[in-house]
This record gives structure tokens, C-alpha cells and sequence, in this order.
């Protein structure tokens, strides 16, 4: 008889260094060729967990998404002003073989010489995250706004990226359309006449949480139709400096609606819905409850064997 064979999973570590802009959204694919691999047809057979290193997660300001459609893992965020050079750990492991290979980012966070202070909030509802990482695709967007909308905004670039169903919006009726994205456009170049003239052409529709998908009442609808983008208009926004800064601290007193911005230029941090500390929780007395559910039915209780004894007790000298 052969002994088994036992096969135990096997560790190689690549290094690798990658360089972002502060304030500006980042993204870094994660493919088998990551890590000198081969998909041999199987593009499925390999999976990837990263986080900081020595770490279990990654930072609040960073998200990873697995793209079902391309196969990929993407890495994406906006690193905050302040932040300086970190470290990235990344397992790949291939699920047919259980071989595990193991890599390690040195993330270089470069400084901009000029922070955005105007910025366009947009919420796309044809699309999904993921789609935004095609570079083809974000560049037809920009060009909307350089060519059409905001002709000066030639350092125009995405300052905040976003899932829509991660700042609270609902999953879509059917599967197959898109969840919808979040996006922010930012520049150092004031808002343009036709922005201006386009937000008060939206304002009326803000007292509406949500537009339906299908709706097409801007007079510059067909310049986002042409290029495959559907609009929510009433999340339409133009944000300046000094609005940001409110809108982050309305952020941090709770979560934020998807048509409204929650966080500002300089701090995109705020992502998700802000999870409550047991200290924020108030006390609760149960008292009225206990007295109504215990303490009632035991005196009516009593009450009722006191008028049955009585009863009793006069029907008993009556015979």
C-alpha cells in the first residue's frame, strides 16, 4: 500500500509599488497575471483577499470589489490629504490547485499642487462601480464636462467614487440593470455658466428623493444619453469649499441620503452608513412595561380570589 500524499498549500511572496494622487480616485486591478499566474481558460479559479499589511482589513478610505464580468479584483479609493506612504498585503489563492501565492504593495501617495475646490456631484443609475474602471468610459464622461459643460476645467478629474447601494440606495427591480454609482467631479476652476444655468434648471426636482430611471427632462439630457450615461438629475449637485465642510459634519451625525453629497472635497472618508457606538444607544427603563405585564394581572388576581372567597363564604352560611 502507497502512503497518501498529502499536498499542503504553498506561499510566494512578490513585491510590487504603486504611486496615487492625494484626493483623487485611485484603481488597481488585481489579475492572475498579479502574481505570474496562468488562467488556462479558467478565469474563475482564483480568488484574492487583501488588506494593510500586518492588518485584518484595509483602511476605511479603500474598497476592494470582485468584477464577475472581467474576473478581476479592482482596489479603488481616494486617499485623504494627510495620508503618507503605506503598505498593501494581497493573498491570492487558486482554487483548483490550493496554491497560495502572496504579495505585498508599496502604496507611494504623491501631493497635488492644487486641491480641487469645485466639484459635480452625479449619481449614474445604468451602471455599476465596476464600470467606472474602465478608463474609456470615465474619459467620455470628463469630456461631457471639458467640452460641453465646463469648457475651463481642463485639470478636470474623479474625486469620489462610490456604489450607490453602499450609500443607501435600493437594488434595482431587475437584476440586470445597473445598481447605480456615485461620482464626483472635481477642478480648480470655478462652475461654468452652463452649470450654473443646468443646477437652477434641477432645482425643482430635489424635493424628490430619487427620479425614475426613465426620466428625461434636461435640456442637456442628450449629451449624457449619447454616451451610455442615464443621470438621477435630482442628485444633480454643484458643490464649493466652503459647502463641503458642512456637508462633512452632517455626515458624521449620521448617514447620508444618495442624493445628497455626505462628505467634502478634502475628506472622503464617509462611504458607508456611520455604525452606532453603545455609548451613543440610550438607556431604556422597563419598569412601566414590568409593572403592566406582571404586577395588573397579580392584583386583579388577588382581587378575584377575594370576591370568589366572599361569594363563597356567603353562599356557605346561606345553606
Amino acid at each position: 500500500m502507497h502512503p497518501s500524499v498529502i499536498l499542503l498549500p504553498t506561499l510566494v511572496a512578490f513585491v510590487a509599488a504603486e504611486s496615487i494622487l492625494m484626493t483623487e480616485v485611485f484603481v488597481i486591478p488585481i489579475r492572475p497575471e498579479t502574481f505570474d499566474w496562468s488562467a488556462d481558460g479558467h478565469s474563475d479559479q482564483f480568488s484574492y483577499q487583501p488588506s494593510l499589511l500586518n492588518a485584518p482589513d484595509l483602511p476605511s478610505w479603500i474598497h476592494y470589489t470582485y468584477s464577475k464580468k472581467d474576473h478581476h479584483g479592482f482596489l479603488y479609493g481616494v486617499a485623504p490629504k494627510d495620508q503618507k506612504y503605506f503598505q498593501l498585503e494581497i493573498v491570492g489563492l487558486n482554487k483548483h490547485t490550493y496554491e497560495t501565492r502572496y504579495k505585498v504593495l508599496d502604496m507611494n501617495v504623491l501631493e497635488r499642487e492644487n486641491l480641487t475646490k469645485y466639484e459635480v456631484h452625479l449619481k449614474i443609475d445604468n451602471l455599476n462601480v465596476e464600470d467606472m474602471f474602465d478608463r474609456n468610459r470615465t474619459e467620455k464622461l470628463l469630456d461631457i464636462f471639458r467640452k460641453k459643460l465646463w469648457k475651463g476645467a481642463a485639470d478636470l478629474y474623479v474625486t469620489f467614487l462610490a456604489s450607490a447601494i453602499e450609500l443607501g440606495a435600493r437594488l434595482p427591480l431587475k437584476p440586470s440593470e445597473g445598481e447605480g454609482v456615485v461620482v464626483r467631479l472635481g477642478s480648480t476652476i470655478p462652475f461654468s455658466q452652463e452649470l450654473n444655468e443646468l443646477q437652477e434648471e434641477v432645482k425643482p426636482l430635489w424635493k424628490m428623493p430619487s427620479c425614475p430611471r426613465d426620466f428625461k427632462r434636461t435640456s442637456v439630457e442628450i449629451l449624457f444619453r449619447e454616451a451610455e450615461f442615464r443621470l438621477d438629475w435630482c442628485s444633480f449637485r454643484l458643490l464649493e469649499e466652503d459647502q463641503q465642510s458642512l456637508q462633512h459634519e452632517s455626515a458624521r451625525r449620521g448617514p447620508s441620503v444618495v442624493g445628497l453629497p455626505s462628505s467634502g472635497i478634502s475628506e472622503h472618508t464617509e462611504w458607508r452608513w456611520a455604525r452606532s457606538t453603545k455609548a451613543s444607544i440610550p438607556t431604556r427603563s422597563y419598569f412601566n412595561e414590568i409593572a403592566i405585564t406582571i404586577f395588573v394581572p397579580v392584583i386583579l388576581l388577588v382581587v378575584l380570589g377575594a370576591l370568589l372567597s366572599t361569594a363563597f363564604c356567603l353562599h356557605h352560611e346561606k345553606m
